[in-house]
């Protein structure tokens, strides 16, 4: 149920079947990687030529049912191969660790240069969408859910990281999930490392589950949050929720031309997206949640935010044509300017369409009629369409959206066609996957895993595609095998200047200063010389000339 009602009779609703083509889904990954670290740690591995290595960990969603290759690479080359059978440690849903010991293919050790790691996770995979999470684990439980993010940037060090947003305090508990905001949760389930936090944001418990309402993840590794115990503004935060910025708010929309029409009776911008974060295309969206002909409007963004100049915003899509009630189910928009827009019917047999898409949006006009393809009419399996979510912003295969009615589930179409997509290979329809919990958020991964928030079942869950797959995750942060090397030297009076590059966390005494009056050497070492750290990994050292010629080298 939704807890800001719009001005509608509410009519029974019931099941009735739907004709539909089935689509095959696309091939997908649906066993993948996240969280990979060197020594439990987020940041580079710094070492020198020899060093016996790393203890490398990953979290797999899911079991890789045919087996894991973990590969040391130097850009595209594999210089040392790792293969785990299937049934190993490091195969397993969850954490898994490898212990690379710093050599090559051919136990040489590794050579002054960068390096990655990446991590292919393969499974036999399964007949028909399954659900892969478990609700019973703390990490899956939320008191009242509303909305749900994926990070999808491989790029990202918190790639695969999930985001779900919690509306309503619970005083009765002490889980993570019982307090208003946002749960921070890995792939497999588990609590993020490094705790939960609000962000520095108050999330305001309202009594009517507003804060947070919609949730997005964005392409500049932000997470957007729609607080709407107010007219709605757009809260972005950090992937560790350690700061918060206010990116769009009451000032954005100050001289809406139907902004009126929001302030007489009705409740105000409901609904949220955000598009090219981070860059010069970047926009935020607003919808309006119930009926009052305000439709979908977005605003550019300038260094992050909503620009401050801009008090009316641009119309994307009307009401009173094919969306002929209200975006109340949700939108979403890809990056070739595709709108796809739900409606939350309520009425037992409503004409209405209950999805469609708007193709190629100019930017200027807004659309009122002209939708590529819409669906749902007279269908009440697909009523209270809560949510909608693309499982790509660049190349969608699916659309998805989180039904709160009585039928319940998540209704998944085929972005192309709007038809529904076969649940199996067997070509049976998947009307509505998980029926009949209650959906209020749904969400993608980048390898087509779908997940939903669910107030019925007070958690969210995740389900894989069926299909035998394969992922490969390669990690953010990298290895470094290096020397010290100097990158500047000078004289100074009587004193002789170098600066040289090391360790980041080596102390000074970790170096010698050695010398000789001929590039062959011999090298001996200049007690005299004093070291000192500039900065992590930067050190500078002095020591005096006798004014004859001199070589130098650093040794560690």
């Amino acid at each position: 149920m939704r807890l800001k009602f719009h001005p509608r009779p509410l009519a029974l609703i019931f099941a009735m079947l739907i004709a539909a083509i089935c689509i095959q889904p696309d091939a997908k990954a649906n066993v993948y990687a996240s969280n990979i670290k060197f020594n439990n740690s987020l940041s580079n591995f710094v070492a020198s030529p020899g060093t016996s290595g790393a203890g490398i960990t990953y979290i797999l969603n899911e079991p890789a049912t045919r087996g894991v290759v973990v590969n040391i690479v130097s850009g595209t080359n594999v210089v040392r191969s790792i293969s785990i059978a299937a049934g190993n440690f490091g195969t397993h849903q969850g954490i898994n660790r490898v212990i690379w010991d710093g050599k090559d293919g051919n136990g040489n050790a590794l050579t002054p240069g960068i390096y990655r790691v990446s991590v292919t996770a393969s499974a036999t995979g399964f007949t028909s969408w399954t659900q892969t999470s478990t609700d019973t684990n703390a990490g899956y439980y939320v008191f009242a859910p509303r909305g749900i993010a994926v990070n999808t940037n491989p790029n990202s060090l918190y790639y695969g990281r999930v985001f779900v947003g919690n509306a309503q305090n619970n005083s009765s508990g002490n889980q993570p999930g019982d307090v208003d905001g946002i749960l921070k949760v890995n792939a497999d389930g588990s609590l993020a490392d490094e705790g939960q936090s609000t962000g520095g944001y108050n999330w305001v418990d309202d009594g009517t589950q507003d804060s947070p309402h919609y949730l997005r993840y964005g392409q500049d590794d932000r997470i957007y949050a729609l607080d709407f115990t107010g007219d709605g503004l757009i809260v972005a935060c950090d992937m560790a929720m350690t700061t918060n910025e206010i990116v769009l708010n009451g000032l954005n929309y100050t001289n809406n031309p139907i902004q009126n029409n929001l302030n007489t009776g009705s409740v105000g911008w409901g609904i949220m997206d955000v598009t090219d974060a981070g860059t010069p295309n970047g926009r935020l969206w607003l919808g309006e949640y119930d009926f009052s002909g305000v439709g979908i409007w977005t605003w550019r963004m300038v260094n992050g935010v909503a620009n401050t100049n801009d008090t009316v915003g641009t119309q994307a899509v009307a009401v009173g044509g094919d969306l002929d009630q209200a975006p109340t189910g949700g939108f979403m928009t890809d990056e070739s300017s595709n709108i796809y827009v739900s409606q939350e019917i309520t009425d037992s047999a409503d004409s209405s369409a209950r999805a469609m898409v708007f193709t190629n949006w100019n930017g200027v006009t807004a659309f009122t009629n002209g939708a590529f393809w819409k669906v749902g009419a007279n269908d009440d399996t697909f009523n209270f369409v809560y949510d909608t979510a693309l499982s790509s912003r660049t190349n969608p295969a699916y659309v998805a959206y989180a039904l709160a009615g009585d039928s319940g589930g998540i209704r998944v179409l085929s972005a192309r066609t709007g038809l529904v997509v076969s649940n199996a290979a067997s070509a049976q329809v998947l009307t509505n996957l998980d029926t009949p919990n209650t959906y209020f958020g749904v969400a993608w991964d980048a390898v087509g895993n779908l997940y939903g928030a669910s107030a019925s079942l007070q958690a969210w869950r995740a389900f894989s595609p069926p299909g035998t797959n394969q992922a490969t995750t390669i990690s953010a942060e990298a290895i470094q095998i290096l020397l010290p090397t100097f990158t500047s030297i000078s004289v100074s009076g009587t004193n002789v200047v170098m600066t040289f590059t090391g360790y980041p966390n080596d102390a000074p005494s970790a170096y010698t200063i050695q010398s000789a009056a001929n590039v062959q050497g011999p090298y001996t070492n200049v007690t005299s010389a004093v070291i000192t750290k500039s900065s992590p990994g930067v050190f500078k050292a002095t020591t005096s000339t006798s004014g004859a010629t001199a070589f130098y080298r650093v040794k560690r």
